[in-house]
Formats: C-alpha cells, sequence, structure tokens
C-alpha cells in the first residue's frame, strides 16, 4: 500500500516493521491502529483493525504532528480523488475524518500481494499471467480516464498483484483532475509538485510531455507509462511477440498525436494477443523487415551466415507463405559455405569416426576367413609371421570397431602393411600381392579421416613400399629372387617358401584367391550399406526442410 508522497510502494510483502509494536498501538476513531506498513515523506500507512465490522483495513494518516495547510489540502486532496474512483483495481477508500488532534486520516482496504517491481525482479510470473494483469492495469486506467483523473505516475512500483489474481493501482497523490485548479504555489517544487511547468512522475516512465513540464497533458501521458511497463514485462522474453512489441512501440510513439489513443485501445491490443487474433498485416511487415536483414546477412558472407539463417528463419514464422525467405534458407542449406563452421567440423569428424567403426566391422568378417585359410598357406618362419601380422591386424580392426573416441585409421594401415609384403615374398611381389594392397588401399582411402590429399599420397606410398619392397630386395640380393627368366620359354615365377605339391598349392592358392576376392565383396558392401544410409538420411532431411518451406 502506498500514497503519492512515498518514494516506493509498499506492500505487506515490502513492510519495514517486521511485527505488530504494541507500543505504537493507539487509536483513530473506531479504528486500532498497528504496525506501519507505509512510509512517506508526508504521510504513514498503518494496518489497523475496524473495531466496529471487524475486519482489516488500512488507515492513512499524516506524520507530521503540524502539517501545513498545504500539506492537508494535499493528503484531502488523494483521499478525495481515490474516493471517487470506485473499480475492482483501485483501493476503495471506506472513510474519512480526523482524528482527536483534528488531523485528517482516511480508511481504505488493506492490500496482500506484491508490487510487479519485485515480481519481475525474482520471481517473474508467467508472460500470459503478467499480459493478462496488465490488460486489467490499463482497464483501470481507463476507468479514471472516464472520470476526467490522469494518474501521472505509472509504473511498475504503483502496480500490486495479490496471490488470487487481484490487481491494484497505487499511488493516486499526483493525480491530475481535468477541469479543476491544480497549483500549489508555495510547495517546493518536488516532483510530486503538482503546480504548472513543475516535472511530476518517475524518470523512465514519464511521456515526453510530461517531462517537458506541459500544463496540457491528457490520458495520453498515461498510454505512454502503460506502454513503458508493457515493454517493461516484454523484456523478460529474449524474444518477445512481434504484436506486442508492436503495441509497446506505438503506445510510447515520441508525439502523443501518433499514440494509441486510449488505455483502452492498449488493452484490447493486449487482450487480441491473448485470444490469438494475430495482426496478419503486422506480422507479414516483420516478416519482410527479418528478410531484409537475412539478405543483408547472406551478402556479407560466411561470417554472418548464421545470422541470415536465423533471421530466414523468423521470417518463415512470421509468414509461411513468404516465398523469398524460402527460396533464401533454401540456398543457405543447399549451397555450402567457403569455411566450414567449427561446429560442423565436429560432426564430420564424428560421422566420419562412425563410418570407420562400420568399415571395420566389416572388414572383420574378412579377417575372420582370412585367418582360418592361413595356417596351410605357407609353412616354415613365413607361415608363423603372417599367421602373427594377421592376428595383429585383426586385433587393431577389432579395437577400431569398438572403440568409442577416435583411432587413427594410420593404425590400421600400418597393421596391414606386413601382411602385404609376406603375401609379396610368398607368391611372388607381382601376383597376389599387388590386389590385396589395392584392397586394402581402397577401403582405406575412402574414409574421411583419411580424406586430405597429403593422407591419400601417404597410404598410397605405404601400400606401393609394401609391395615393392621384396621386389627390391630381390633385385639387390637381400632376399632370394622369386622370378628368374628361362631361354626359350619365358619368365619363371615361383614362390620359395611354398614346399607343397602342385596340386596342393593351386588348391590353397585359389581359395586363397577366392578369400581375397569376398573380402573386397564384404568390405564393398558395408561401405555401400554406410553410404546408403547417410544417403538416405540426407534426402529425408531435405524432404523435411521441402514441408517446412513450401515450393
Amino acid at each position: 500500500m502506498a500514497s503519492f508522497d512515498d518514494p516506493e510502494p509498499v506492500t505487506l510483502d515490502d513492510r519495514p516493521d517486521a511485527g505488530r509494536d504494541v507500543s505504537t498501538v493507539r487509536e483513530v476513531g473506531r479504528y486500532e491502529l498497528g504496525a506501519v506498513i507505509g512510509r512517506g515523506g508526508m504521510g504513514e500507512i498503518r494496518e489497523a483493525v475496524d473495531r466496529q465490522i471487524g475486519r482489516q483495513v488500512a488507515v492513512k494518516t499524516i506524520r507530521s504532528a503540524e502539517p501545513s495547510d498545504q500539506v492537508i489540502a494535499r493528503f484531502l486532496r488523494e483521499a478525495r480523488i481515490q474516493g471517487r474512483l470506485e473499480h475492482p483495481a483501485i483501493p476503495a477508500v471506506h472513510e474519512l475524518g480526523r482524528d482527536r488532534r483534528g488531523l485528517p486520516f482516511f480508511v481504505m482496504k488493506k492490500l496482500s500481494g506484491t508490487t510487479l517491481t519485485k515480481l519481475l525482479r525474482k520471481h517473474p510470473p508467467p508472460r500470459q499471467s503478467l499480459l493478462r494483469a496488465f490488460a486489467d492495469v490499463c482497464l483501470a486506467v481507463e476507468f479514471a480516464h472516464v472520470h476526467n483523473i490522469i494518474h501521472r505516475d505509472l509504473k511498475p512500483d504503483n502496480i500490486v498483484l495479490g496471490e488470487f489474481g487481484e490487481v491494484y493501482v497505487l499511488d493516486w497523490g499526483v493525480a491530475k483532475v481535468i477541469g479543476e485548479h491544480d497549483s500549489f504555489d508555495d510547495l517546493d517544487g518536488s516532483a510530486h509538485d503538482t503546480r504548472t511547468g513543475v516535472v511530476l512522475g518517475t524518470p523512465g516512465f514519464m511521456a515526453p510531455e510530461q517531462s517537458r513540464g506541459e500544463p496540457d497533458i491528457d490520458a495520453r501521458a498515461d498510454v505512454y507509462s502503460l506502454g513503458i511497463v508493457l515493454r517493461t514485462i516484454l523484456e523478460l522474453d529474449t524474444e518477445p511477440p512481434p504484436e506486442l512489441s508492436a503495441l509497446a512501440d506505438r503506445a510510447t510513439a515520441e508525439s502523443r498525436d501518433e499514440r494509441l489513443p486510449s488505455a483502452r485501445a492498449l488493452a484490447e491490443g493486449v487482450q487480441r494477443y491473448l485470444d490469438g487474433d494475430r495482426d496478419l498485416a503486422l506480422r507479414q511487415q516483420l516478416a519482410n523487415e527479418h528478410l531484409a536483414r537475412a539478405r543483408d546477412a547472406f551478402a556479407r558472407g560466411d561470417d554472418a551466415r548464421s545470422l541470415a539463417m536465423r533471421e530466414a528463419g523468423r521470417a518463415l514464422a512470421l509468414d509461411p507463405q513468404l516465398d523469398e525467405a524460402g527460396d533464401l534458407v533454401g540456398r543457405l542449406m543447399l549451397e555450402p559455405p567457403a569455411i566450414t563452421p567449427p561446429e560442423v567440423e565436429h560432426e564430420l569428424r564424428a560421422d566420419a569416426l562412425q563410418r570407420m567403426r562400420a568399415n571395420a566391422r566389416g572388414a572383420l568378417w574378412a579377417f575372420v576367413a582370412f585367418l582360418a585359410f592361413l595356417p596351410g598357406l605357407a609353412r616354415g618362419d613365413h607361415g608363423i609371421a603372417l599367421v602373427a601380422a594377421a592376428a595383429i591386424a585383426f586385433g587393431v580392426t577389432l579395437v577400431a570397431a569398438r572403440r568409442q573416441r577416435s583411432l587413427s585409421p594410420w593404425w590400421i594401415a600400418l597393421a596391414l602393411a606386413p601382411i602385404i609384403v609376406l603375401v609379396a615374398r610368398i607368391f611372388t611381389p607381382t601376383l597376389i600381392a599387388p590386389g590385396l594392397a589395392a584392397l586394402i588401399a581402397g577401403a582405406l582411402a575412402a574414409n574421411p579421416l583419411l580424406g586430405s590429399r597429403r593422407a591419400s599420397l601417404g597410404l598410397w606410398a605405404l601400400m606401393s613400399a609394401s609391395v615393392l619392397g621384396p621386389l627390391v630386395g630381390e633385385r639387390l640380393g637381400w632376399l632370394e629372387r622369386t622370378m628368374e627368366p628361362v631361354p626359350n620359354i619365358g619368365l619363371l615365377l615361383y614362390a620359395p617358401v611354398i614346399t607343397d605339391s602342385v596340386e596342393t598349392a593351386s588348391i590353397r592358392g585359389g581359395a586363397f584367391v577366392l578369400v581375397l576376392v569376398g573380402a573386397a565383396v564384404v568390405i564393398a558392401h558395408v561401405m555401400r550399406r554406410t553410404d546408403d544410409q547417410l544417403r538416405r538420411r540426407l534426402h529425408l532431411q531435405a524432404w523435411h526442410l521441402r514441408q517446412l518451406v513450401p515450393a
């Protein structure tokens, strides 16, 4: 509860006296006074009990023991103005009387609630609840305007919301009554002075004409203050509804001739929003403004690309039929930027890791067949080495298939290189080893983690060296030769580490070829299936985009 001279309205939630001090209790007429619940420069408000009716009330008295005639006049004026306004959102004045000293007091309804300022600062209710309360405030102010009374100090401090949906407009002490004399020439010219030319109200909430001290202000000054209150409510949202932002702009126009004409018009605009009756023309206008900002951001290049997408998306949200916004979203989706955003790079790496694990799982089946076949392929040290190399490569591939974090494909390549070297030694470098190297190089090169040109060259060099190394070793005499020219016959190729008969070696060699070709088919099938899944996902995303952006 508060009065015009209170620097901040004080409700029961804010009262400075925590408890009832029996030493301060005294009587005013039939009212038993209790603790102070509001205090200002001129008066104070105390909770009281109406002993005749048995109800809780609030009594406002003058603080000074010997007030001047002007102070008494101001006090009586406030009581009479507030008493004229019989409205549920304006605290009712029950009685105006004088105490034993002859000083005036007036009795009001005792309020229970919290100021809008405190609610917005600490525990803001849902926006819909605040807007409904604000519309009630606008109608209460309109009621005062109809009775030729202008509040002149509307702000969140002077609006109280109760616990059961009550809304109250407080502090009518500086109200202006149209058609009545409104001059106190001998007052001090404070912020709440009512002399002509003296500024009244609260900075930040006063209309421009009110700030200039113009004497002919009208109801549109209150409309301006209400617009600032609405804007304060909307500041709770990072992206307030455009209809309400436009409504607040119209209420706070610099020129009062361009302002909303009445508090009722402001209340009706808020109610239309609450009822879902959005202004289509306004939405289209706002959509075009967002589209213009999106185009400007798109023209600035990659640095403003995300802004362009957000603005184009807002334009579509306001006007789904805005084809130009849909076209711009489509271009942004389909035309990649010159520099990939870091977030996308992270997602691409995660996708590449997933594909590598899928390919590794497919390669495991080829290894199973290969390992089962190897013991009879070669004998002696070469055979043992080949089995050991294959087992190591199998283990590395298994880790790549199951590990959640990134495992460089180079580990797999390095693990497979010894197998190529040993196959080149067993079957001569120019027979099976080149096909095996090509198979492994193709599977690894398809992984995005080895997608750079330098990585591709490195993989080519590693696989080629695995095949050509034994061949160079033979030419230099470090290894036993597997190729010899035979006069009148041609070039003789033989595998010095294979001691089986021709029939047995042919069977094993043929089986090895079957396993090698089968491994190529399995790996290619897994890679194709992974690629199909990725393409399906991309096409589904494009389909969803087409549903969002009508053609």
